[in-house]
């Protein structure tokens, strides 16, 4: 986990806010973020969910406001 390869990252990575809440998580390849992605808030609420392909948003993403509450919902084609 977090690891980096010639100083790109790869695999899967989990990062974490100042105090201890998981900030996001997902999976490199080639220093590009690549497949399912969650994004947190520093409160632990979600912020966002989606897929990406080879570092670009791809198919159906959700963003939410900090209290939790669904701000959008988008779909993306690469």
């Amino acid at each position: 986990m977090n690891k980096e390869i010639d100083g790109l990252r790869d695999g899967y990575w989990e990062v974490y806010w100042d105090n201890s809440q998981l900030r996001y998580k997902g999976n490199y390849i080639n220093g590009n973020k690549e497949g399912y992605w969650e994004g947190y808030w520093s409160n632990g609420n979600l912020h966002y969910k989606g897929n990406y392909i080879n570092g670009e948003r791809d198919g159906y993403w959700e963003i939410y406001y900090t209290d939790g509450k669904l701000r959008v919902k988008e779909y993306y084609i690469i």
